[in-house]
């Protein structure tokens, strides 16, 4: 049996009992369909998602959620309780249950006999010692084989000191690879053995412990980074911010030089306990250092360091209005429509709309948002759900974005990172695929769109998430999740360059790429005539299509198994 309370986020690390549950159930139910076997036509459409938060009734909103698949919910059965088997036992029992129901198996190329065949014996070991922590990284490095942002476990009990010991020692330097491929210093701690060494920022580091620098950090373990990233880019940045940490009193020989006057050198550095000081270093790209990895917390603890509130806005120089966006929950529409309102009514000559922290939530919202800035009705997503009474996908949902009666016009400049993930990813999406502005980042964003949930509880009270249902675009191809070469998400149209320059001024306290963004809104010349102007947007019948979204399992998981429970589309 389920218990009453349960996590509820996708990438973070500890459980809030009483409130979690209710956020995480929810996408039990959701699974992939191959695009040639789905058909959406008996799927409930949802033509006009922004009617459902201009109501202002969650309750009723979760009514309307749960009524759109229950063709299917006389079949869903609640998340798999393992907890009484061996841990052994229990992890054969999760990969069968993966092997089963995981949403992109084929389309990441997914050998769950392999990883079974891999991560089997260490959680054997594990168990025969009864080492919790053993047991732990081993379900974390068979998750994390699955390269998927969503494909992740809460530990009920924390890491059980495992994060610590792995990874608890810096060397006081922090890493970045720039867009030349060179992997320079990006940070020096002041006072530390670096410094006295003479290493320096932007310095090139060309090995580490003797091996060349792209091949060390290739190899570097990340099980430990909280928001999990599901492209080689995101992969290949958290290897680089984590290759410069190790247990405390490791020895690591680093190889450097200052630039083309200088000879080579090499320094033998000893990792200490800086309390992830290099790891907040890092962290410039969503443009504040943020205690993201090292954080205490990671479930409730990272997104306060960034703002209050899940939406913030304020007007830049220039009369542009910046807008932040943590989540697509119910309750951060109207904060959303007020600084829209507000770029309307005061002629903004220009919106960012910022998602670098964007952690997802209700797909139904993401579609609304992108109707205050769209010119036309523009295909959002097909939605497919498994049914494990007849073991294979159903279509549930067809959602499309509709423009608001009233609407900005003007050009819009959205940013993202590897931190941007699931419903998060939508928004910028529907900018990409409308051309209406420009995604204007360092990096892309994670590439983890699934259908997201609560899937399986195990040994020592490790919730375990998955997605069991895939978005579809309007030919039913796979869209946003990141396929079997590592890429996808949302790239930038108008890539910040990452070089020595903007990684000191990023260092140094600036946010480079918001200073990107405003400076292609003020090249939008074309814009000037109408932007923030009033718009009529109204879409004719013929025009206005389906929409549907999958968050609205959440509730409906709650009253299909009788337990708390929520389908929280991707979070």
């Amino acid at each position: 049996m389920i218990p009453q309370s349960c996590p509820r986020t996708s990438s973070r690390m500890r459980l809030l009992f009483p409130f979690v549950l209710s956020l995480v159930l929810l996408a039990t139910l959701l699974a992939p369909a191959a695009a040639e076997a789905v058909n959406c036509s008996g799927c409930t459409v949802w033509d006009d998602p922004c009617a459902l938060f201009e109501a202002g009734n969650e309750t009723a909103y979760n009514e309307a959620m749960t009524a759109s698949f229950g063709s299917v919910a006389g079949n869903m059965t609640p998340a798999a309780d393992y907890r009484n088997l061996s841990w052994t036992e229990a992890f054969v029992s999760l990969n069968r249950l993966m092997k089963e129901r995981y949403a992109f198996t084929e389309w990441r190329g997914v050998d769950f006999d392999a990883l079974n065949r891999t991560w089997e014996p260490a959680v054997a070991a594990a168990e025969q010692s009864q080492d919790r922590a053993a047991y732990l990284r081993a379900l974390k490095g068979y998750l994390y084989a699955i390269p998927d942002g969503h494909a992740n476990l809460l530990p009920d009990a924390g890491d059980f000191g495992a994060k610590d010991a792995d990874i608890g020692g810096g060397f006081g330097i922090a890493l970045v690879q720039i867009d030349s491929g060179d992997v320079i210093v990006s940070y020096v701690a002041n006072g530390s053995a670096a410094e006295a060494a003479g290493i320096a920022a932007g310095d090139r580091v060309t090995a580490w412990n003797g091996q060349e620098i792209h091949d060390a950090i290739n190899a570097t373990p990340y099980i430990w980074v909280t928001k999990k990233p599901s492209t080689l880019e995101g992969i290949r940045l958290q290897q680089t911010r984590l290759v410069t940490r190790a247990p405390v009193g490791t020895t690591a020989d680093v190889t450097f030089t200052g630039g083309p006057a200088y000879e080579s050198r090499s320094v033998n550095l000893t990792a200490y306990n800086d309390s992830y000081d290099s790891l907040i270093k890092s962290s410039f790209f969503v443009g504040k250092q943020i205690n993201d990895i090292g954080a205490a917390d990671p479930l409730n603890g990272i997104t306060p360091q960034i703002a209050d509130t899940t939406v913030t806005s304020q007007t830049l120089p220039g009369g542009y209005t910046y807008i932040q966006i943590l989540g697509e929950s119910y309750d951060a529409y109207p904060a959303f429509k007020a600084a829209m309102q507000s770029a309307i009514a005061n002629n903004s000559p220009g919106v960012v709309l910022d998602f670098r922290w964007n952690g997802g939530g209700e797909d139904n919202l993401a579609a609304c948002a992108a109707g205050w800035y769209l010119e036309k009705p523009a295909f959002f997503e097909h939605a497919t759900m498994y049914d494990p009474g007849i073991g294979m996908a159903v279509p549930v949902t067809s959602t499309w974005a509709n423009p608001q009666p009233v609407r900005y016009a003007g050009p819009i400049a959205m940013m993202v990172s590897p931190n941007t993930i699931s419903s998060g990813e939508a928004v910028p999406m529907m900018l990409t695929k409308t051309g209406r502005g420009a995604v204007i980042s360092f990096y892309g964003s994670d590439g983890a769109f699934g259908i997201n949930g609560l899937q399986a509880i195990m040994p020592l009270d490790i919730y375990i998430l998955f997605p069991a249902g895939a978005s579809l675009d309007e030919n039913y191809r796979i869209q946003l999740d990141s396929n079997v070469s590592l890429t996808g998400g949302v790239a930038p149209t108008v890539r910040v360059p990452l070089d020595r320059d903007t990684v000191a001024r990023a260092m140094a306290g600036e946010d480079v790429q918001l200073a990107y963004a405003t400076e292609w809104l003020a090249g939008q010349q074309g814009f000037n005539a109408s932007a923030g102007s009033l718009v009529n947007a109204t879409a004719s019948a013929s025009e206005t299509p389906a929409a549907g979204l999958p968050l609205f399992l959440v509730m409906a998981a709650l009253g299909l198994v009788g337990i708390a429970g929520v389908l929280w589309r991707r979070k």
